[in-house]
């Protein structure tokens, strides 16, 4: 799959998840295992694929007649693009978006955008454009932590800290798309392959 880099740029300020880890944490392996749409969508063809970066990130993506979308993990959240690949407009239901943790737990997302303080309020449903494309990421809202000695004011817990205690653990992220006036429950499933220690 052909890959557009102007798309990319703005994610080598994140830290990658997949390639790169903390001091602390070490370097955890994730793949995209798999997808599937509820109710079943109209047009099943479907693509997954993987695309090294040169600063050592890897970018899942996940392609239908639809819509592409392109997964980029972090420490901390899933960043990704959306691309609308119709010439009708999709619409994005961020407050129904769901995250199903390691532990079994399902818990609330928040996207780019929603002030921390405000995290728990409803969030607005985004129309993306006919061919149009949206980089933005997902955060799991309970990981959040108003922290007052923080610069930031905000803690951020990680997504995994078990380390070799995380392999083998899957997790899901379900993102609510309306195209064409159905709305279709798209849960795009993670496998933790790898644990390795940082060396220094």
């Amino acid at each position: 799959m052909r890959l557009t880099i102007t798309h990319y740029g703005a994610w080598i300020a994140l830290l990658a998840f997949v390639s790169c880890g903390t001091p602390r944490l070490g370097t955890y392996s994730i793949r995209l295992q798999d997808a599937e749409s509820i109710p079943v969508a109209p047009t099943r063809d479907m693509m997954l694929s993987t695309a090294e970066q040169p600063d050592g990130t890897t970018l899942y993506v996940y392609e239908n007649p639809m819509f592409r979308i392109t997964w980029s993990l972090t420490n901390t959240r899933f960043g990704f693009i959306l691309d609308n690949l119709t010439a009708d407009t999709l619409f994005i239901d961020w407050d129904k978006a769901s995250y199903l943790d390691q532990d079994g737990d399902t818990l609330r997302l928040i996207h780019d955008g929603v002030d921390f303080f405000l995290k728990d309020s409803i969030q607005e449903i985004t129309p993306l454009e006919p061919l149009g494309s949206l980089e933005d990421f997902l955060l799991p809202a309970s990981n959040i932590h108003y922290d007052p000695d923080n610069y930031t004011l905000w803690r951020i817990n990680h997504l995994f800290y078990d380390r070799k205690g995380n392999i083998g653990q899957r997790v899901s992220v379900e993102l609510p798309l309306e195209i064409n006036r159905i709305i279709y429950r798209y849960r795009f499933r993670f496998t933790i392959d790898d644990w390795k220690a940082d060396s220094f």
